[in-house]
């Protein structure tokens, strides 16, 4: 049986194939030519290779930019409240976001 070994150079929880959870980086050994998904909470990466292979995920910055000609709106109704961007996509929010105390 053909394996590959897949190494993940990640800090920090990820998800494999939507079922299983681990800590990274890790290693692990595959088959190849069939999917295998790796996900963490800012990237999903799918691999299928027939070579070993090292998936090497992002990492989010610390520093954040302003995003020009960006129009957004916070606007309720009776249910919730909604983040407008660029007057095409709605974001609902969690209702205990803007509570106030």
């Amino acid at each position: 049986m053909e394996i590959i070994n897949v190494k993940v150079n990640y800090n920090g929880e990820v998800t494999i194939n939507n079922e299983f959870t681990a800590e990274a980086p890790l290693e692990m050994t595959w088959f190849p030519n069939n999917d295998l998904v790796i996900e963490t909470m800012y990237e999903k990466v799918v691999v299928n290779s027939k070579e070993d292979i090292v998936v090497t995920m992002q990492e989010a910055d610390k520093n954040l930019t302003l995003i020009k000609d960006a129009n957004i709106k916070l606007m309720q109704n009776n249910v919730a409240k909604y983040l407008i961007v660029n007057d095409k996509f709605a974001y609902r929010l969690p209702s205990s976001i803007l509570d106030m105390v």
